[in-house]
């Protein structure tokens, strides 16, 4: 295992505030995100009757990924601090011009697909620039703690705070829904405004030149996809989380029809359900940094991966509505300390100047299989039952194992920790 230096006293408590900006500020903003995933279906619902408006109002959102390799280029030519505020304020200015609009009574509906699609942007550009800000404010060892503890914020944000808060706002006053979501937003970025510069002139010797102009633009861009094609590691990542996105999308497309018809509960079943799985996420958020370095990476890899295959074949065998509800939990909590490994493996391996394209390009694997799992799940519950989508995830996942032997258990990190002065690697095991 491999640690990098350790920072000077006198940067131990700059930095520890810095940290505590950064996972406030990343939890207003999952409370402003999930307050819109909430208030803004509503709103494209009452805005037009028409079903297929209001699907493609929330597919807008997560379109804004399509284009996320690009914009991890982007992110990695500017200062990180730059980024995140900005994508803040620009929400913030969305969502206040989005207020405006409801209190006047004129909202069409092509707007708030627009609208959607620019705050999609704006959420890729803050996430890739948060992950990449994290090696540059804390040591090495302390990695899997800082982004077990911004997960667990984001979990927070859009799981439990966000959307009841939406939907709370919205039967207060529509209005009010969309102008406390932007003053989330503002909030963030006053807080982000205080952290030190991270930014491209900071790299190391010989790292790569910006080159300007579109060419150099989408040259950038595909050298970040050469680097997470070509390392095996983390190209078996990127492999093993395609798969966890179908998997995952496969089994919570058909949820609710699964609650109501295979378990036999009634509607609040399904909430009772997601309560569950919200819940098992935050035990796997405060828990993770520990599994972690108990375990090491790799074993801490296999273990989420086996772990979640597991609780999609005990359901798919046994579905017992208690049980359910529990394998739900222990999948999401698999699933914490998979994202938790999984970007701190990221941050160690890639260089400095291109975490933001690795990590889009990463989350791009991710969030564009999830629409083939959602449509596998329905065929499958269709033609061949209910339990099908579970077993089909449990077995796809279990046939990832492979993919995870050999992986490092603590890569040496390629920058050097934060407050230190000089490169070097202390090398303390295998």
């Amino acid at each position: 295992m491999e640690f990098g230096t350790r920072p000077g006293r006198r940067a131990a408590p700059v930095r520890a505030a810095a940290l505590s900006r950064l996972v406030t500020a990343n939890a207003l903003s999952a409370v402003g995100d999930g307050a819109r995933f909430a208030a803004l279906p509503l709103l494209a619902a009452a805005v037009t009757r028409d079903v297929f408006w209001v699907s493609v109002v929330a597919a807008a959102g997560r379109a804004a990924w399509l284009p996320a390799p690009l914009i991890g280029t982007l992110v990695d030519r500017m200062a990180a601090r730059r980024s995140m505020v900005g994508a803040d304020l620009a929400r913030c200015a969305l969502l206040a011009a989005l207020t405006a609009m409801t209190v006047v009574g004129w909202v069409p509906v092509m707007s708030l697909v627009v609208l959607a699609f620019l705050c999609g942007i704006a959420e890729v550009f803050f996430d890739s620039a948060a992950q990449a800000v994290v090696p540059r404010l804390a040591a090495d060892r302390q990695l899997e703690r800082t982004n077990a503890r911004i997960i667990g914020a984001q979990i927070t944000g859009t799981g439990f705070l966000g959307p009841p808060l939406g939907a709370a706002l919205w039967t207060v006053g529509q209005p009010w829904a969309f102008a406390v979501d932007a003053a989330t937003f503002l909030g963030s970025a006053l807080l982000l405004r205080g952290l030190p510069r991270c930014g491209p002139k900071e790299r190391p010797e010989g790292s790569e030149r910006t080159e300007r102009g579109v060419a150099g633009l989408l040259r950038e861009t595909w050298a970040g996809l050469r680097l997470l094609g070509g390392d095996r590691v983390l190209r078996r990542l990127m492999a093993v989380v395609a798969v966890l996105g179908v998997g995952q999308q496969a089994v919570y497309a058909v949820l609710v029809v699964y609650v109501e018809g295979e378990l036999g509960l009634p509607s609040w079943g399904y909430g009772l359900m997601l309560v569950a799985a919200a819940l098992g996420s935050l035990a796997g958020a405060r828990s993770a940094a520990w599994a972690a370095h108990r375990l090491g990476t790799a074993r801490s890899l296999v273990v989420s991966v086996a772990v979640s295959a597991l609780t999609y074949l005990v359901v798919a065998v046994l579905p017992w509505w208690p049980l359910v509800a529990l394998m739900l939990a222990g999948n999401s909590a698999a699933v914490v300390l998979w994202n938790v490994c999984t970007v701190s493996l990221r941050q160690r391996l890639t260089p400095p100047g291109m975490l933001g394209r690795v990590t889009s390009g990463y989350r791009l694997a991710a969030w564009g299989t999830m629409p083939v799992g959602a449509a596998l799940g329905g065929v499958l519950a269709g033609g061949a039952g209910p339990a099908a989508p579970w077993a089909t995830a449990g077995l796809l996942l279990l046939g990832c194992l492979p993919l995870l032997r050999g992986m490092p258990s603590a890569p040496p990190r390629q920058a050097n920790d934060p407050g230190t002065d000089t490169a070097r690697d202390e090398r303390a095991g295998g």
